[in-house]
């Protein structure tokens, strides 16, 4: 029996409706197959609820395939002072999944032919120290550039724009460019700046008008956003402030492109969806997002790696405050992932997200 069958028979048969568990019966080609498929989907609840009573992790997790939803189940609570249950509609942290608005929003400006991938920092910033001045766009995104990883000590530094370019250009360089992939977030905060530099409005107002508006993604935005006031915010469990939310702390530029950004897990789906379906360009361009830059990255800050003999496509972020981020498609079996948890579990802290998927997830949908 196929591995790639028994999947698709498990999100077949069992469907989460209102956050609980329904089994559909459907009319398959043998009993074998039906038990094969229900002892699937029994082994994947049943792991999920065995973590969340021992560990006490707290967030969202929901499963599509498409534009159907195929899984949705919250677990524990937003607030545990006021017990006040997570759902999917609760808005919480992303951490470094804003990278890929940041990515998606340089790429729309690509796209409408206002940057080249090949535009350079000489380019958009003439001042540029002479050791900065060929690093590219592309380079930029793909965590090629070879610039250092962190311009800033916390992610709360108060920091102007202009200091924080400052403080980048003097960043020394770990490699030559596209010789050295190396993760940098100081990069995602420049690429920020560029948009600025060319849209001529503020970073966060192209992200609204160009992304969040349009796809009508109404409990996504920026620390300290007005809108976001109004929503049910998740505090966050584990690590500093354990209580607390990462919101109050306001947003300057030691994080604006890199990190900043708060989401449900509704929005999420939906804007990870949108990245799969090139629904961010014209129809008659190439999804920017899930071009190839090197043999980590794609342009739209998605990471491509083979776990578990399949390959999949992975965006994550985490923070120090308890929240924790996933995004992903396994190509090979059409099927997304997103984890939005906003409490460890104790066992694996800020790479909560990525153990969840990768250690209780993904061995019971590909065993």
């Amino acid at each position: 029996m196929s591995l790639k069958y028994l999947i698709s028979s498990f999100f077949t048969l069992f469907v989460l409706m209102n956050c609980s568990s329904v089994l559909a019966e459907q009319n398959l080609n043998s009993s074998s197959d039906t038990k094969s498929s229900q002892d699937l989907a029994s082994k994947l609840s049943n792991e999920l609820h065995r973590l969340h009573e021992k560990e006490r992790f707290d967030g969202t997790i929901i499963i599509t395939s498409g534009t159907k939803e195929l899984f949705r189940h919250s677990y524990g609570f937003s607030d545990k002072t006021t017990r006040l249950e997570n759902t999917s509609e609760v808005v919480t942290d992303i951490g470094s999944i804003s990278k890929t608005f940041t990515a998606a929003a340089i790429l729309k400006l690509v796209s409408e032919g206002k940057l080249e991938l090949e535009t350079t920092i000489a380019d958009i910033f003439p001042d540029s120290p002479i050791n900065k001045k060929e690093l590219t766009i592309r380079s930029l995104l793909s965590h090629s550039s070879g610039l250092d990883n962190f311009h800033n000590e916390t992610d709360f530094d108060l920091m102007r724009k202009d200091e924080a370019i400052d403080k980048i250009f003097s960043l020394r360089l770990l490699g030559e460019q596209n010789q050295t992939i190396a993760y940098s977030n100081a990069a995602y905060t420049l690429l920020a700046a560029i948009v600025e530099e060319v849209a001529q409005t503020s970073f966060q107002t192209y992200v609204y008008e160009n992304l969040l508006n349009p796809l009508k993604l109404n409990d996504t935005g920026f620390y300290g956003d007005d809108h976001i006031r109004d929503s049910i915010f998740a505090k966050g469990y584990g690590g500093r402030d354990s209580g607390k939310t990462t919101f109050e702390k306001g947003l300057t530029w030691a994080l604006i492109g890199q990190g900043g950004m708060v989401s449900s897990a509704n929005d999420l789906s939906i804007w990870f969806s949108a990245i799969l379906d090139g629904k961010l360009f014209p129809d008659s361009q190439d999804n920017l997002m899930l071009q190839k830059a090197n043999a980590q990255w794609f342009l739209g800050n998605i990471r491509h790696f083979s776990s578990w003999g399949t390959l999949s496509y992975y965006a994550g972020g985490s923070t120090d405050f308890g929240y924790t981020a996933l995004v992903q498609y396994l190509p090979d079996f059409e099927v997304s992932i997103v984890i939005l948890l906003n409490s460890y579990i104790d066992e694996y802290g800020n790479a909560s997200h990525q153990k969840l998927s990768k250690e209780h997830i993904f061995p019971i949908l590909l065993e």
